[in-house]
C-alpha cells in the first residue's frame, strides 16, 4: 500500500516539474490541485483500510464502501476546484489528475521493466 502513495507522490512531482517548464504559475497550481484531488482520497482510503485491518469479516464491505466514497470524494474535490478557483487551467489540472491516478501502474514493478 505504501508503494501506491509513493508512486502517486512521485508522479505529482513529475507533473509539477513538467508544468513548471511548459506553463505559467496558474497552471502549476492547477496541476497541484489536480494531483491532490486524487492523492488525498487515496490517503484517506489507505488509512481507513489500515484501521479496519483487524476486522477481517468486514473487509469486503469496507473495501467496496471506501472505493465508492473515494470516487465521490474525487468528484467533490473537482467540483470544489471548479467553484473556488476560477483561474484553473483545465489541461494542466487533468494532467496532474491523470498522472497521479495512473501511478498505480508503477506498483506492478515485477511485471514492468523499470
Amino acid at each position: 500500500m505504501k508503494w501506491i502513495m509513493t508512486w502517486q507522490t512521485v508522479m505529482l512531482f513529475v507533473a509539477i516539474c513538467v508544468s513548471t517548464l511548459v506553463w505559467d504559475t496558474s497552471a502549476i497550481w492547477s496541476t497541484v490541485l489536480g494531483g491532490l484531488c486524487y492523492l488525498i482520497p487515496t490517503l484517506l482510503v489507505l488509512l481507513t483500510l489500515k484501521a479496519v485491518k483487524h476486522f477481517p469479516a468486514r473487509s469486503l464491505a469496507t473495501l467496496i464502501t471506501v472505493e465508492v466514497s473515494k470516487v465521490l470524494m474525487v468528484f467533490l474535490m473537482m467540483l470544489l476546484v471548479y467553484i473556488c478557483y476560477s483561474a484553473v487551467n483545465w489541461f494542466a489540472f487533468l494532467i496532474g489528475l491523470i498522472l497521479v491516478s495512473q501511478a498505480g501502474l508503477f506498483t506492478l514493478r515485477k511485471r514492468l521493466l523499470l
